[in-house]
């Protein structure tokens, strides 16, 4: 069983991007699930992850939380070094399909090669994007069919939690800038824009890996 938890966005540049992958891996292991330093060039602010900076004003690129109970760790990167071209298949597939339902019921697919996925799209309202709007996607992946069917509630309920945080935030932010004419004047000037800047939450990806963690340690002890 491997699950990976993959927040992921469709770009109005780059088109569809893995933001943010989580998985599970043995502590004896965890330097495998690391990501090289890799360019940043063919990403913007929109698809890059952005951690808070360490105490001594590093730029973070990992995030790790490791449960020594059950020797395993949850790690946090830009996207999974070894389930890479899989995931990236699944995020383009998500994410690209027409048939893509937003803010509604959980979609699954899968094969014996992907993997099984539960995926649950929903957009998050930002009058500077196309659209006025931007589109995201979590990912549940796992390699064994029955696994996601069987804890199918457990990952939809999770999952929800996590997008009503993230709508909520964002409808809060909203209300704050309808006090303020300005906004309106810019709604149509686009640029990239990460999802911290849109909520104003510089730790935001910190709390989505600490929920990503959550979720995966469940899914291990059930």
């Amino acid at each position: 069983m491997a699950f990976t938890i993959t927040l992921a966005h469709f770009c109005d540049k780059h088109g569809p991007r893995s933001i943010m992958c989580t998985q599970t891996t043995e502590l004896s292991q965890m330097d495998q699930s690391t990501l090289p330093d890799f360019s940043k060039e063919s990403y913007c602010k929109s698809c890059l992850l952005i951690y808070p900076k360490s105490t001594k004003g590093e730029n973070v690129t990992t995030l790790r939380t490791e449960d020594t109970k059950t020797n395993h760790a949850f790690v946090s990167t830009q996207y999974s070094a070894i389930k890479f071209r899989v995931l990236n298949s699944i995020v383009r597939k998500c994410l690209s399909e027409e048939a893509t339902i937003y803010d509604s019921k959980p979609m699954f697919f899968g094969d014996e090669n992907r993997g099984y996925s539960m995926t649950q799209s929903f957009k998050i309202k930002d009058l500077e994007a196309r659209g006025s709007e931007r589109r995201y996607s979590f990912i549940v992946n796992c390699d064994q069919e029955h696994q996601v069917l069987e804890n199918w509630d457990l990952i939809k309920d999770s999952i929800l939690v996590m997008i009503e945080y993230l709508q909520k935030s964002s409808l809060k932010i909203e209300l704050e800038n309808s006090k303020n004419h300005e906004i309106y004047l810019r709604g149509k000037v686009q640029h990239s824009k990460s999802l911290i800047e849109m909520l104003k939450d510089d730790e935001l990806f910190l709390k989505l890996h600490l929920w990503n963690s959550k979720l995966l340690r469940k899914l291990i002890n059930k």
